[in-house]
């Protein structure tokens, strides 16, 4: 018996997505997923839900809805309101009277049991669109806990985000109500369907970022500000159908092993010249992969923790320790395949895994010695590691893993952009590691790149999205978000929308995006355009840039923007907008969206001229030569907050580590001057 897991590899969706662009005032769907179910004889015809700006519809729920249903109603609610003018009342199933108009029946209802639908039956998440009669079905598996919560199954709120995309042409370009896009309807109407429709990956996670912490808090969010966006943030990112069915759980599984293990078991522990454990005190260590007795141990902690009897997936966490496989003992190196010729071709000489050995085969071997060794006791025994560092290139010696293996696909280089040759080598090790028949989620950290610039990669990022898509990919985890809203709009609206459409045209993904600023689109797209282009060109530059001021991609960004987006850079983006705006001057909806982007244009440049004067690249910088510009960039900052252009914590935490600031920055940003 092995693992089967939430949704059969060879089709991990009943229905796949194909969305294409809407239009404010269109009232076609301009999506279409293929029925999972046979039609019935005879279709039925169009419901009217809303005829002339009168409400024609009502919302009926299961007499005790469970919250994420309810929270669905709300959010019908909502948008149909924004749409047409008309507010659907939400009534329980009890209060329906006969002469009531066309039902919108949401949840595990009484009617939509006698139609068929079974809702509890359902795997986690998944969700049916029927319409019978004069009824509207909506019902997915729902679970309890909060309607936001990852960890909830929320398939009827899903599904009212499907219909709202279909019907009603809504689109969430970002976070908050400037970013939700509806276009207008006096007469809504809901189109004969019937389909079932699960997630395409079991989780689908992009992390939130609302941690980040900075010594110079003047640098970021008020607190009242951060708090806000953080809701709106997390009610964006399930709109987006952010969640999972399977609760995995996975890291650095053995940061505390020495001081609990070390003394007694020390061969469980890396060798480096002959001594086994960290190579001084508290520095980090990586494990002795091939020694049973370390095996053993992670397995007796897997069954202490109930793994033996778990049903579904029995997950063991065997990821190493945030450093380099560095065990030079005669087991683990009768581990290694043979090297590739071309393991560091793609590093840059400064990176830490350059010119480091090749165990990519013993990490292979590791996780399936676990993964069988618990599978005698558990047939479902799950066992996931990372491809990472000096172990993320493709084994090399034959090893064949299996589904029971889940590998988490974490390049620690490639950044976007890559050179051409680079970005098909980085495919090719996800195809090598897909080809030893383990299962891959992908798990990058190439979305905190970019800090606050205009830095589009969005087309060579959706190919490498697709590409893992239709290799094996059955899950994601992405961190993190950065939240620069306004100035990296592509990129995030493609990382969200291609975890619910991963077959889509990118093109026709972003013409969605696009279509949110109405006759300001073609402007738009030239502007995004423009910047895609620069950041595409400019390649060699970002890479040697950062080599040559010993700058760090997701830490350090701050010490040289300038210097990959100089000031002439900006002229041509200015002239673009300016014409998307001149586009939109008698729109006050789309006026707006236009000088959100504006908004993060201004704030990128005002982010050069602060790392001009203070970056701690410059040994001439100062605190006091750049006062001045800071204390314009604050300003602006307080300004805008509230608009939510960018996560000002993550650019905080990033300034903070790249530029010489004053103390006055370390004062809460409430009582910054």
């Amino acid at each position: 018996m092995h693992f089967s897991p939430p949704f059969p590899l060879a089709a991990l969706c009943l229905v796949t997505f194909a969305i294409a662009g809407c239009h404010a005032g269109s009232n076609s769907a301009p999506l279409t997923a293929a029925p999972a179910n046979p039609p019935s004889a005879s279709p039925a015809p169009s419901l009217r839900l809303v005829e002339a700006g009168r409400a024609a519809a009502v919302i009926v729920l299961p007499e005790k809805p469970m919250a994420s249903v309810r929270y669905a109603a709300d959010e019908l609610a909502a948008h149909v309101a924004k749409s047409t003018g008309a507010t659907l009342m939400i009534v329980s199933e009890s209060a329906v009277t006969d002469d009531a108009d066309v039902r919108i029946y949401l949840g595990d209802t009484r009617a939509a049991r006698a139609v068929g639908i079974e809702a509890a039956q359902l795997p986690l998440e998944t969700f049916r669109l029927l319409q019978r009669g004069n009824a509207l079905f909506v019902a997915g598996r729902d679970g309890t806990g909060d309607p936001l919560d990852r960890d909830t199954s929320a398939g009827t709120l899903f599904g009212v985000y499907e219909w709202l995309e279909r019907a009603v042409g809504v689109r969430w370009l970002w976070p908050g109500e400037l970013g939700t896009f509806v276009p207008q309807h006096a007469t809504l109407t809901a189109a004969p369907i019937d389909v079932t429709i699960q997630p395409r990956f079991f989780q689908r996670y992009v992390r939130p970022g609302l941690g980040w912490k900075s010594n110079n808090p003047a640098l970021g969010f008020t607190a009242k500000a951060a708090e806000e966006y953080a809701r709106v943030q997390t009610v964006f990112l399930r709109r987006q159908r952010m969640g999972r069915s399977e609760r995995i759980a996975y890291g650095h599984a053995f940061t505390d092993w020495w001081s609990k293990y070390g003394r007694e078991h020390p061969e469980w522990f890396q060798l480096v010249n002959g001594k086994r454990g960290p190579t001084t005190e508290n520095a980090r260590y990586a494990m002795c992969v091939s020694n049973p007795g370390l095996h053993a141990e992670i397995v007796a902690h897997w069954r202490a923790a109930g793994g033996a009897t778990r049903p579904g997936m029995s997950l063991i966490n065997v990821v190493e320790n945030d450093i380099l496989g560095q065990c030079e003992c005669p087991q683990c190196r009768a581990w290694d395949g043979p090297t590739p010729a071309d393991v560091n071709k793609y590093y840059a000489p400064n990176f830490k895994v350059y010119g480091a050995p090749f165990v990519s085969d013993r990490y292979a071997r590791f996780t399936l010695a676990v993964q069988q060794l618990a599978a005698r006791e558990n047939p479902n025994a799950v066992a996931v590691q990372y491809a990472y560092f000096n172990y993320f290139q493709a084994p090399t010696s034959g090893v064949k893993l299996n589904e029971n293996v889940l590998i988490g696909f974490c390049p620690s280089a490639g950044w976007y952009p890559r050179l051409d040759d680079e970005h098909a080598w980085y495919k090719a090790q996800w195809q090598g590691w897909r080809d030893t028949g383990a299962r891959l989620f992908f798990r990058p950290n190439y979305f905190l790149d970019g800090y606050s610039m205009p830095f589009i990669f969005a087309h060579q990022f959706a190919d490498d999205f697709q590409h893992h898509a239709r290799n094996g990919m059955v899950a994601t985890d992405f961190d993190a978000l950065t939240g620069q809203w306004s100035i990296q709009g592509p990129n995030l609206y493609l990382l969200m929308r291609l975890h619910v459409t991963p077959d889509a045209d990118p093109d026709a993904i972003l013409a969605e995006y696009y279509a949110g600023f109405g006759a300001a689109a073609p402007q738009v797209k030239a502007y995004y355009d423009y910047w895609e282009r620069y950041t595409m060109d400019n390649r060699k530059l970002t890479m040697d840039v950062f080599y040559d001021r010993v700058a760090i991609r997701w830490r350090t960004w701050a010490k040289v923007p300038h210097r990959i987006f100089p000031a002439a850079a900006f002229a041509p983006a200015d002239a673009l907008l300016a014409k998307a705006a001149a586009a939109v001057a008698h729109d006050p909806e789309c006026s707006a969206r236009v000088a959100f982007l504006q908004t993060g244009l201004q704030h990128a440049k005002l982010c050069c001229a602060v790392a001009t004067k203070l970056t701690l690249s410059d040994p001439a910088s100062t605190a006091e030569g750049g006062r001045e510009a800071l204390r314009e960039l604050l300003a602006f900052r307080r300004a805008h907050e509230r608009e939510w252009f960018a996560n000002l914590n993550h650019n905080a935490w990033v300034e903070d580590l790249s530029w010489k600031l004053a103390h006055e920055t370390q004062q809460p940003a409430e009582y910054y001057p």
